[in-house]
């Protein structure tokens, strides 16, 4: 998503954390019913895995236009879910497909 859709589910939508299926994370409920899990799928940097479990770091389509070499991205835990624009392209953060 770009950064203007994750604002959008960020103030528009609910968000729930729960598990499922022995997974930890964010179920996010639009104000028509619909929801989507996003698993606690922590981060990679290099071979090292970081947070499984307890933190979430997704990525959106928007780069951050004054630092090439960084981007936007959603992170969250269970007390907290935000946006943040410094995080090196380099980073494993998982990918959320958006279909329109």
């Amino acid at each position: 998503p770009t950064y203007e859709e994750m604002n959008e589910l960020r103030t528009e939508c609910t968000w729930t954390w729960t598990t499922q299926n022995s997974v930890n994370g964010y179920k996010v409920t639009g104000p028509n019913g619909n929801s989507i899990f996003l698993p606690a799928a922590g981060y990679r940097n290099g071979s090292d895995l970081y947070s499984v479990g307890s933190s979430g770091y997704y990525w959106l389509r928007s780069l951050n236009q004054s630092y090439p070499s960084s981007a936007y991205y959603l992170y969250f835990y269970s007390e907290f879910y935000g946006t943040r624009s410094d995080s090196y392209r380099s980073y494993g953060h998982p990918v959320r497909a958006v279909m329109q």
